[in-house]
């Protein structure tokens, strides 16, 4: 940290600091008399966390003579505790040491006031020290206020948004409301220790970072410290350059872990759960400032084939060199989302869906005309992808009604023909898709013609193997969601029978088991089954299956 800019700061907060100490002068003065008088453990106390407090923040702001009698005052506190007002060495001692501090409170505070300065005013400039900030927010919890006072300028000025707190219990309200990246916490305090606080925060967000800070030098602070998680801990006085250092790093390697832990681990793109985190901050800024964004739904045409023909390994280049393409496309606050397989979400803030279909043809433009070169020399390919946009626009909106409003218009540039950009609610025709559901357990089945039927399938149904093959002879299905154990007919006898006639619609099929049995899917595969369902199954998996079907 620049050397001046950080002396600025240690003359203000020695004035501050000398002003409140010599303002408590009296009142020390008070309690020494009546704890030496009736030798009450309130006036202890009070005397002690005096002394303690002035003996760590005094040394921090490099008023040296002042913390070495603090210190010595409380080291004769602790260590003659009982014999403090009953043995006359240790009342003088008292005494004398006391006198001597408040004397230099008293001349340190006058030399200040006779050089006439006026208070020291802070640098508001942020101080980068030719290196880059390692920005964050801080909470700083200690009940010496000249020290809270210390440390919030001096982190402020490294760029740092500083939360201070005396009180144990604001703390926590502020961890609760705030995304805090570290903490800084003074172990000695009253009512509740920095330990007791430490617990706390653990409980509530066990990732926080946590620095104690301590003016007692004792070994069984530290173990005790040590014994509760703490990774950082610091004697005081304190020197301001090692512990902007120390958070720099702390919260650096905070935020590569939380960055790595938010990305996919193939393709570099955001999680789905990141998403969820993004999708509330958006929504926030649109009921506070009125600002709509959008999101935008792609998946890769045909990649099904790619990963057959050529193989997992280049279908997972195509998918990295996607996002790579994407990614350079996109504004700053823009972000990608891996959602599944071959499946991402781009959120636009800020940006009305006309805009995002903008950008997103222009992503389709540059992955066009990118040459993918496929293994083995079996020549170049051109990669598409289809794609559906939604807008928020009313607070009323869910996370899910946006999401499936993309989803429905990526459905539809998928049934429209592929490598299409379709904005939520154009009128587009497409047929419905008929389904046959084929299971003799009516709850699920309803279950199931219920919720294909809101997503805008023509549901069909049979209660058994036996009905399946009539309406099979009669319609023409897209899809047919078979159970294998059904009466009168198994669903592997229904396949096979399939298979033996000529339907006017090759269907899909999709099998559904309540016991796994591995000969019977890998005999319905054998025979042509497309994909196999274990049941109990998430509806939601149930539907991202069937679109990728029906638009495969």
């Amino acid at each position: 940290m620049n050397k001046e800019k950080l002396q600025n700061i240690i003359r203000r907060s020695q004035r501050q600091f000398l002003v409140e100490k010599n303002e408590q002068i009296t009142h020390i003065a008070r309690n020494l008399i009546a704890f030496l008088n009736k030798e009450n453990e309130e006036d202890y106390d009070a005397l002690y966390q005096f002394y303690h407090r002035v003996k760590g923040t005094s040394g921090t702001l490099e008023l040296h003579d002042i913390s070495l009698v603090a210190a010595d005052i409380e080291e004769l506190m602790l260590s003659k505790k009982g014999y403090l007002t009953s043995d006359p060495k240790c009342h003088s001692a008292l005494i004398k040491g006391t006198g001597k501090l408040l004397e230099l409170i008293e001349q340190r505070l006058s030399d200040i006031l006779i050089e006439n300065e006026s208070p020291a005013t802070i640098d508001t400039d942020i101080d980068t020290g030719g290196d880059i900030l390692i920005s964050g927010k801080i909470l700083i919890i200690d009940d010496d206020v000249s020290m809270l006072s210390f440390l919030a300028a001096l982190l402020k000025n490294q760029g740092f948004e500083v939360y201070v707190t005396d009180n144990g219990n604001d703390a926590i309200e502020y961890l609760k409301n705030e995304k805090i990246d570290l903490a800084i916490i003074d172990i000695v305090m009253p009512k509740k220790s920095g330990f007791d606080l430490y617990e706390e925060i653990m409980e509530l967000k066990s990732d926080t970072p946590i620095i104690f800070l301590t003016g007692l030098n004792k070994k069984e602070i530290r173990y005790e410290a040590l014994r509760k998680g703490a990774e950082i801990i610091y004697q005081k006085p304190v020197n301001p350059d090692e512990l902007i250092a120390r958070i720099n790093g702390m919260i650096k390697k905070r935020k590569i872990n939380e960055d790595q832990n938010q990305r996919d681990e193939l393709t570099k793109a955001f999680t789905r759960k990141h998403f969820l985190k993004r999708f509330e901050k958006e929504k926030e800024n649109f009921i506070e400032k009125d600002e709509v964004f959008s999101v935008a739904f792609l998946d890769v045409d045909y990649f099904k084939n790619i990963n057959d023909s050529h193989g997992h390994l280049f279908g997972d280049h195509v998918l990295i060199s996607l996002v790579e393409v994407i990614t350079s496309k996109l504004e700053k606050d823009n972000e990608v989302f891996r959602f599944g397989g071959d499946e991402f979400l781009i959120l636009f803030p800020q940006t009305t869906g006309e805009e995002a279909r903008l950008v997103m043809e222009n992503i389709s433009l540059d992955i066009l005309s990118k040459v993918f070169h496929a293994p083995d020399d079996k020549g170049d390919i051109a990669i598409t992808f289809s794609s559906g946009i939604a807008e928020f626009n009313n607070r009323e909106q869910s996370k899910t009604s946006l999401l499936e409003k993309a989803d429905k218009a990526l459905y539809i540039a998928k049934e429209k023909g592929k490598n299409q950009i379709i904005l939520q609610d154009e009128r587009l025709s497409v047929s419905k898709n008929k389904i046959l559901v084929v299971d003799d357990e009516l709850l699920l089945t309803n279950i199931i013609k219920t919720r294909l039927g809101y997503l805008g399938y023509d549901v069909d149904y049979a209660k058994d193997g036996q009905e399946a093959l009539v309406k099979l002879g009669q319609h023409a299905y897209d899809l047919v969601l078979l159970d294998i154990m059904l009466p009168k007919v198994t669903g592997i006898e229904v396949l096979k029978r399939i298979n033996a006639v000529s339907l006017n619609v090759n269907p899909k099929i999709i099998m559904i088991s309540g016991k796994h049995s591995e000969s019977a899917v890998m005999e319905s595969l054998r025979l042509g089954a497309d994909d196999y369902f274990e049941k109990p199954f998430s509806l939601d998996v149930l539907e991202h299956k069937i679109k990728k079907i029906l638009t495969t």
